[in-house]
């Protein structure tokens, strides 16, 4: 159906009962903890929902997980493609379609708010591209006015230092950058993650950096 919005958040994620999720950081923690962790980020994301300035839809890595429990109240689709390139590539051609701007994050960044993706929103209409750098050398945020060659999302480097740089190498002009935040892959992101949290923090957020102090590795 049409949107009568002309803005779009999307937010990639695994769905808990069908993938892994997080396993570098449950290695360390456990299981059990990772999936509470993981169960928070999905709650915070509910903070960045809008009614009046952008759609919210998460995107889901798994076929079956569009229509699974675990995301009810939030809108779904399924981000086809066999890998992260083919997903991100699918989900800006698809939803572009629909939508003026889109802009894309993935679960593991409970630390953004809605300001701050209203502020990205603006952004993203003085420029044709910006994008979030991440402190381990990939980036947490895309977001895009029109399609991203299939070819740039092929060439990059996934999963490494070097993500951010070979993404950007074949775009012109550059992305527009903001602000650096910490994506939870492992540990001691968590610590990290909690000291770039707004200044204003929500509940949902206040109660994981509580998690956050009160879990041992």
């Amino acid at each position: 159906e049409m949107s009568e919005m002309k803005k779009c958040l999307v937010i990639l994620a695994k769905t808990p009962d069908l993938s892994d999720v997080k396993t570098r950081l449950s290695f360390i923690i456990g299981k059990n903890n990772t999936s509470v962790f993981y169960d928070m980020c999905k709650n915070c994301i509910v903070d960045l929902k809008s009614k009046l300035e952008y759609d919210t839809i998460v995107a889901t890595a798994e076929k079956e997980g569009a229509s699974n429990y675990y995301w009810e109240g939030f809108n779904t689709f399924f981000a086809e493609g066999k890998n992260i390139a083919e997903k991100q590539y699918f989900i800006f051609q698809q939803l572009l379609q629909i939508y003026q701007s889109v802009i894309l994050i993935g679960i593991d960044i409970p630390q953004l708010s809605k300001k701050f993706i209203n502020n990205a929103f603006i952004c993203l209409e003085k420029n044709n591209q910006i994008i979030g750098p991440s402190t381990d050398g990939g980036f947490y945020l895309i977001g895009s006015k029109s399609n991203i060659k299939k070819e740039v999302w092929e060439n990059t480097e996934w999963s490494c230092a070097k993500t951010l740089q070979t993404f950007v190498r074949s775009l012109k002009p550059k992305p527009y950058k903001l602000k650096i935040f910490t994506d939870v892959d492992e540990f001691q992101d968590l610590s990290e993650m909690i000291k770039e949290m707004p200044s204003i923090t929500s509940k949902r957020q206040v109660k994981l950096i509580k998690w956050v102090n009160s879990i041992e590795k």
